[in-house]
């Protein structure tokens, strides 16, 4: 595997990464029952992420049924199996593990769409500190949100409180806390968009 994806991961983790392109996509027919009715987008959205996410479980010889939604709407992974899926304008990823891992997240986001009036309800003090001394935040502040969207997925508590996170970024890795959890990350660029991995042990 090869890909923006694919420079982020770690030894043990899957992954897999589609950008749309408008490509004809497959899905397992109760995989079809979960989002029948809803709006195109929405299904486009799933049939993305559900293709990467099988794509991944494939690379684990674990591909063998549907992955279907729990009632907060996460993936429903086979037994033994952690993982994660995204999806942005454009591209969807997913990862999976067998082994070694308590929790994995993936997160895609593009540059732009973290604005500076949604700060307060995202970052803690010393986060909005460091986003004023940058002379362009904005790129910043995506990779922040996107740390702690692929950090929540990756834990325990279900409620995302942003402020609970708290992201210290290295050149293209982080450390991140939320109470006793503690995660490692790394992340990558490409043009606008942003793709961050986290995991907890």
């Amino acid at each position: 595997m090869s890909g923006l994806l694919a420079s982020i991961l770690v030894p043990d983790q899957f992954g897999a990464e589609l950008y749309d392109q408008g490509q004809a996509l497959s899905l397992h027919p109760d995989e079809e029952r979960a989002v029948a009715g809803t709006v195109e987008k929405r299904r486009r959205e799933f049939a993305l992420g559900r293709t990467c996410a099988h794509a991944a479980l494939a690379q684990l010889n674990r591909d063998g049924g549907p992955i279907m939604r729990a009632g907060d709407g996460a993936p429903v992974w086979p037994a033994g199996i952690v993982g994660s899926i995204t999806h942005t304008q454009g591209y969807a990823a997913a990862i999976a593990a067998a082994a070694g891992f308590a929790g994995l997240g993936v997160d895609a986001e593009r540059i732009g769409g973290v604005t500076q009036d949604l700060w307060p309800r995202l970052f803690d003090n010393d986060e909005r500190d460091d986003l004023v001394r940058q002379p362009d935040p904005s790129r910043l502040a995506t990779i922040l949100f996107s740390a702690k969207e692929a950090c929540h997925k990756a834990g325990r508590e279900r409620a995302l409180r942003f402020h609970d996170l708290h992201v210290a970024l290295g050149e293209n890795n982080f450390m991140a806390r939320r109470g006793a959890e503690e995660f490692q990350g790394r992340f990558a660029i490409q043009g606008d968009l942003v793709v961050t991995v986290a995991w907890r042990s």
